[in-house]
């Protein structure tokens, strides 16, 4: 169980590539176990086949998040080169920013709730395996601030 509070994730921007691929690796083993205890077409079997499916997909959603779009050559290009696209705008960048942290933050909240159930066994990282509020530092002390300002919460 990790306690390193260097891991320990409190935002979406912190999430990475390989502390989803660590739920896979905690969770499949286990789910695999059961698809071969129990025989095609039961109840069990079917669970234990979708929930591989499911986490395996958010992983995957994740990892294609945290790296971007694709950039490189493509497998069948056109005959003729496609046109220049204009470079985005810095509110362009802010807002895809913004989305594509929405969408890790989503995603990472999603296979937290699935993993959740395993809070108690050998190997899982309490630390790590936390869902997130707020998409990065500035979001929170945004939100703290409205909050203040409000009278929604004494601040000390």
């Amino acid at each position: 169980m990790s306690t390193d509070p260097e891991r320990t994730l409190h935002h979406a921007v912190d999430v990475t590539a390989d502390d989803a691929w660590a739920i896979i690796d905690f969770l499949l083993p286990r789910l695999e176990s059961l698809e071969r205890v129990h025989d095609d077409g039961t109840e069990e079997h079917r669970t234990a086949a979708a929930l591989a499916e499911a986490v395996s997909a958010l992983v995957l959603a994740i990892e294609s998040e945290i790296r971007g779009p694709r950039r490189g050559r493509l497998r069948n290009r056109p005959a003729r080169p496609p046109a220049p696209s204009p470079s985005p705008t810095e509110d362009e960048r802010i807002a895809e920013k913004k989305r594509r942290l929405t969408m890790i933050a989503e995603y990472w909240n999603q296979l937290c709730g699935i993993v959740r159930p395993w809070r108690e066994s050998e190997g899982y990282d309490r630390a790590r395996w936390y869902p997130v509020t707020f998409l990065g530092t500035a979001a929170e002390v945004e939100y703290h601030r409205r909050v203040a300002e409000a009278g929604l919460r004494n601040v000390e």
